[in-house]
């Protein structure tokens, strides 16, 4: 079984999660950390990914700097055998910033910090952390102006051409987020699962024009993995959303 798309003479951004972690297995925040690697299943599935998307002619992969969306890329690109050199790693591509709650558990978080944990769920654009006695960081914005630097450098080198992105979970939240003009305090509510798919388009390669065409696809996981029926998350977007669809919605 193979992803089949229709013809597209603009720009498409196929955004993937990278597969499971050893923190997504262990329920520990992962952020920027890099101490978080593949799991076996985060490499099986990341070759069964690869197989799905075998049949996909890409022009460049771009890759996050943190070691789990590497190991994913790499088994994929050894299934569809693409060349090393349009291959780029990017560090914009990391996973959202979370300097104080790296390597906690969710549950020790949500009992231990409860007003702050409310507060990222909530309301994420306000969310902040202290990274020294006086300054104050935020996650979510930083990671949406981070993307969008990500955009604006990528874009333009890539009009007509398909993309494959490996990054996360937060990171593709805000990929989607900058591309169809969604605000930061939406930040959850785009669901990304483990080597979930997300698709983009850009009818004329410029930002203003995304439309997504596909959300976090993962039957490819069903349907090799039927022993797991059930546990996967899936959805895929019937017509494609525009940026005034996403107003009228959000």
């Amino acid at each position: 079984m193979q992803l089949r798309l229709e013809e597209s003479s603009g720009t498409r951004v196929i955004l993937l999660r990278h597969g499971e972690s050893t923190f997504n297995a262990l329920g520990l925040y992962q952020g920027s950390s890099d101490e978080s690697v593949l799991t076996e299943v985060g490499r099986r599935d990341a070759r069964i990914t690869g197989e799905f998307l075998k049949g996909i002619c890409f022009d460049a992969v771009y890759v996050s700097s943190l070691k789990r969306a590497q190991e994913t890329a790499k088994e994929i690109l050894e299934v569809i055998n693409f060349p090393k050199n349009a291959v780029f790693i990017d560090e914009k591509l990391r996973e959202n910033d979370m300097p104080a709650w790296e390597g906690l558990a969710f549950q020790y978080v949500r009992e231990i910090f409860p007003e702050a944990y409310q507060l990222w769920k909530q309301r994420p654009h306000e969310f902040w952390m202290q990274v020294d006695n006086e300054t104050r960081f935020y996650p979510a914005l930083n990671l949406y102006q981070r993307v969008q630097q990500f955009w604006q450098e990528v874009l333009p080198n890539n009009v007509g051409k398909t993309v494959l992105v490996v990054a996360h979970g937060g990171t593709n939240r805000a990929l989607i987020g900058t591309a169809l003009g969604i605000s930061p305090e939406f930040y959850h509510s785009l669901q990304q699962s483990n080597c979930g798919i997300s698709i983009l388009n850009f009818p004329d390669g410029s930002l203003a024009s995304g439309q997504l065409e596909v959300m976090n696809l993962n039957y490819h996981l069903d349907f090799l993995r039927k022993e797991e029926k059930g546990r996967i998350f899936k959805r895929k977007v019937s017509r494609r959303f525009t940026r005034s669809d996403a107003e009228v919605l959000l």
